[in-house]
């Protein structure tokens, strides 16, 4: 299964260390690193299945399985400043997430994928 993970240039060791950490702790993933400049590139070449990113899911142009959407702009309201989450068409907004809630959408993702009801509704 693949995954993405995709901030700005200047949050990029942030992105880094999310990639490592879901690497370390899932050792079946192939998960790439990138800057937001290469996004659109990344999402047609790499077609990940996850995608975790300071971009909100309705900025890209092609789907995946689920959209793990983490703001990193200074965000004045409390839902500015919650993440968003698609997974398989479903919505939900959370505080973090912590690194246990990206593992349990990667999990959900690939058991769907495996099922073959996985949709590319994110």
């Amino acid at each position: 299964m693949r995954v993405l993970v995709a901030f700005e240039d200047v949050r990029s060791a942030y992105a880094d260390a999310i990639a490592r950490a879901l690497r370390d702790l899932r050792s079946g993933l192939s998960v790439r690193s990138a800057i937001l400049e290469e996004l659109v590139r990344e999402l047609y070449g790499f077609d990940p299945h996850v995608v975790v990113c300071s971009q909100p899911s309705g900025t890209r142009p092609t789907g995946s399985g689920a959209w793990v959407h983490i703001p990193t702009g200074d965000a004045k309201g409390d839902d500015e400043r919650l993440a968003g989450i698609c997974l398989d068409g479903e919505h939900w907004r959370t505080d973090g997430p912590p690194l246990s809630e990206l593992l349990a959408v990667i999990d959900e993702t690939h058991k769907r994928l495996r099922e073959g009801g996985l949709s590319e509704a994110c």
